[in-house]
């Protein structure tokens, strides 16, 4: 398999290639949509932070050195989400053709926002077969995402920032309450990055970018956009979109393919199929019916 595969890289060990594995990397994490032939993978450890997000007749036999020492097994089939720290020693068993989302946090993505929300370190615990539902919702998101061409980044930077704070509160060592961190946005940063975001539509923006605009961490500025707008950044630069693509359609100039790549969606389908999550209709009715 490639070294620069999420699903398992193991040093100095020739591994056969995925299926297919569509990757999007940021900042030393990352997110696959990856699918895999039976093999077993021995025993190696990843410097990363990991989620896995299994599929239909998923069947993996994973064994496991805990922190005490001790060792311990168990199979991960679909509906699990698997939670692995970073450098954990383990072994998988693939025994049915495999197809997951996998999720890797460089370790200080974690440590560093562990530190602003509860200004100290935590112990993530390993949990290979958890039930989790916005863990699962999310994976079945963005395998969505990736059929329909590829995640954009604002997108994967959300997922990632949601899914940081959620393993920090849910799956460290000790009980952690993350206290409400300020996060007020005023109205004259609010004014400057929806003024940004409306300048640079068609562009990949990503929450990093927003977060700069609004001169705020991520974390503060993702909680703070959403508490003053009732919207993710993301889910409002979509909502932006679609609004202009209305226009656009109103004004009968441009093709459908041609307005949905000068408003940034990563292909025709794409855009049809957000057009109708928020409107109810496809651009062609709304089009047609004008």
């Amino acid at each position: 398999m490639k070294s620069d595969t999420l699903l398992c890289s193991i040093p100095d060990v020739i591994l056969p290639p995925p299926i297919f594995e569509k990757i999007i990397l940021l900042n030393g994490s990352g997110i696959s949509y990856v699918s895999s032939n039976p093999g077993h993978f021995s025993e190696h450890t990843d410097p990363h932070f990991k989620i896995g997000i299994p599929f239909e007749n998923a069947s993996i036999f994973t064994t496991w050195q805990t922190a005490s020492g001790k060792r311990k097994q168990q199979y991960v089939r679909q509906g699990n989400v698997s939670i692995v720290p970073a450098d954990l020693p383990h072994e998988t068993t693939v025994e049915n053709k495999l197809e997951m989302i996998v999720i890797n946090f460089e370790s200080s993505l974690i440590e560093n926002l562990a530190d602003e929300l509860i200004g100290k370190s935590v112990e993530i615990i390993e949990n290979w077969a958890a039930q989790d539902t916005l863990i699962r919702q999310l994976g079945l998101e963005l395998r969505q995402e990736f059929i329909q061409g590829s995640p954009r980044i604002l997108y994967v930077e959300s997922v990632i920032n949601i899914l940081s704070t959620h393993l920090i509160r849910h799956y460290s060592k000790d009980k952690i309450e993350i206290k409400n961190c300020d996060s007020k946005i005023s109205a004259h940063q609010l004014k400057r990055v929806i003024d940004y975001i409306n300048e640079n539509l068609e562009d990949n923006i990503t929450l990093s970018e927003l977060a700069v605009v609004a001169k705020m961490s991520q974390y503060r500025f993702a909680r703070g956009f959403k508490n003053a707008t009732g919207f993710s950044p993301h889910k409002y630069l979509i909502l932006q979109r679609i609004e202009r693509a209305q226009n656009l359609l109103n004004q009968n100039k441009l093709s459908i393919a041609e307005i949905s790549y000068q408003l940034g969606f990563t292909s025709q389908s794409h855009f049809t199929t957000a057009f109708r999550k928020i409107t109810g209709i496809t651009p062609k009715c709304y089009r047609d019916n004008q």
